[in-house]
């Protein structure tokens, strides 16, 4: 069975998000800093 995959807004910087993956606008998952964004 097929699920669309469910958007939500980020926390720090209020863009969308897929859950439980780390945004990939400003690199935030549940609180703490886990990517490290080249040219931001």
């Amino acid at each position: 069975r097929w699920h669309a995959s469910q958007l939500n807004k980020c926390p720090q910087c209020g863009s969308t998000a897929p859950s439980h993956i780390a945004c990939p606008s400003c690199g935030y998952y549940r609180g703490r800093q886990v990517l490290t964004l080249e040219g931001k």
